[in-house]
């Protein structure tokens, strides 16, 4: 199984801080150093955007949409996510990778916490 990359770990780490997971317990079920869970910690991602923000994700039917930038890190993400299918650069096969990236972070994840268990 392929390390998480830093961004994945720093939301989990943020995650599981917020279920009160003390610090110990993050490390040793991510298999990283308390001073790294504490890192991840302090430079934790951005709360989620509220409905009040500019970049907040418009009602669509269903619930609401997940509006990303594609600023060029993205479009690099992207690419190698669609080259695994080789798919082309286009809106629908760019939503499809980003949604089996989530999907196999979300598997990656909630196997380590059940094996832990």
């Amino acid at each position: 199984m392929a390390a998480m990359s830093r961004e994945v770990r720093r939301i989990v780490v943020a995650h599981l801080a917020s279920l009160h997971m003390p610090v110990p317990k993050i490390a040793d079920e991510l298999g990283v150093s308390r001073e790294t869970v504490r890192r991840d910690l302090l430079d934790a991602p951005p709360p989620a955007p509220t409905a009040a923000t500019p970049d907040a994700a418009p009602d669509v039917a269903g619930g609401k949409a997940l509006v990303l930038r594609l600023d060029a890190p993205m479009r690099a993400s992207l690419a190698v996510l669609r080259e695994v299918c080789n798919g082309p650069d286009t809106e629908a096969q760019n939503v499809a990778a980003a949604r089996a990236a989530i999907h196999a972070t979300a598997d990656t994840i909630r196997e380590r916490t059940f094996a832990r268990t």
